[in-house]
């Protein structure tokens, strides 16, 4: 797997953190889309650039001491890199963001099979680091849409537990089916396992995006809308957040957006951003700070 270079990311003086390294980045170099709001930030969404993370536009600042996980355990932090769908939980000090957590979230681990992982068609964005080989073994980040991944980042994956993390829907997820423990429907669930017949025996789950009781204010997620139901008619595709009952997002429902605002049970998503296809195009627009076709929620 491709890695990043560490001067983004460590100092490599011994014993040098980030923050000895450079000057303190600030939250965004463009308006504050949380718009001054207080209190503890989720973030959701693809790794676009480092100095430190760069995701959605906000710049979140991360040390040698910062927790990085994935979904098979302990990380170091220079096995993160572009592309990969991350789970961030953040303090807001000032004008900055401090990570508290970060979590790699792969969408798949399995085997590559008729341009499908574990059954769930996936589409490989231009320029990404990693390609779809028939047979090989792969962990699959990017975003969901109604019909399978659009991936960001597609890499080697070593032998063990095959994986689909995305919204259980009618006992599956993204058209995959789970044998045992399935969730919720409408609930995000991580499910490890082995992957035949067009199912998945699920050996391991882990439920929710974030950890229990963790104490969030506010929601930076990106990805696509899919129709539920219930009002407000839509639910970001693979994720599953309780969007407020009262928010008009048909509007948005075709594109690939950043949703910016409240939390308090339900996201309160008060400002969106409109995000172009292709990694590298997004990775651009969104080097200074959330960027593209403002809507206001």
């Amino acid at each position: 797997m491709k890695k990043p270079d560490r001067r983004h990311v460590l100092c490599l003086a011994a014993g040098a953190g980030l923050s000895a390294c450079m000057p303190a980045p600030a939250l965004v170099t463009r308006e504050d889309p949380f718009e001054g709001g207080i209190g503890g930030t989720g973030i959701v969404g693809v790794l676009t650039d480092f100095g430190s993370l760069i995701v959605n536009g906000l710049r979140i600042e991360i040390d040698d001491r910062t927790p990085v996980s994935g979904p098979f355990g302990r990380m170091d932090v220079d096995a993160l890199g572009h592309g990969q769908s991350l789970t961030v939980v953040a303090d807001r000090r000032g004008d900055r963001l401090v990570a508290q957590s970060v979590r790699v979230e792969h969408a798949l681990v399995g085997t590559v099979a008729d341009g499908r992982v574990n059954g769930v068609p996936v589409r490989a964005e231009a320029g990404i680091s990693g390609v779809l080989v028939e047979g090989a073994r792969v962990a699959v980040d990017g975003a969901w849409t109604r019909t399978g991944v659009v991936a960001s980042r597609i890499s080697a994956a070593s032998p063990g537990p095959d994986l689909i993390a995305g919204v259980v829907d009618q006992g599956g997820i993204g058209g995959t089916g789970l044998r045992g423990r399935a969730g919720p429907s409408g609930s995000y669930l991580a499910a490890q396992g082995r992957y035949t017949n067009g199912a998945l025996t699920v050996e391991r789950a882990r439920s929710g995006r974030f950890a229990p009781g963790t104490a969030l204010r506010q929601l930076s997620v990106e990805g696509y809308l899919e129709p539920v139901t219930e009002a407000p008619d839509w639910r970001l595709a693979g994720l599953g957040h309780s969007f407020a009952r009262d928010l008009a997002l048909a509007p948005l429902s075709p594109h690939r957006a950043l949703y910016f605002g409240p939390y308090d049970g339900r996201f309160r998503a008060a400002t969106a951003f409109v995000v172009p296809e292709g990694f590298e195009r997004r990775r651009t627009l969104l080097r200074d700070g959330p960027d593209g076709r403002r809507v206001a929620l």
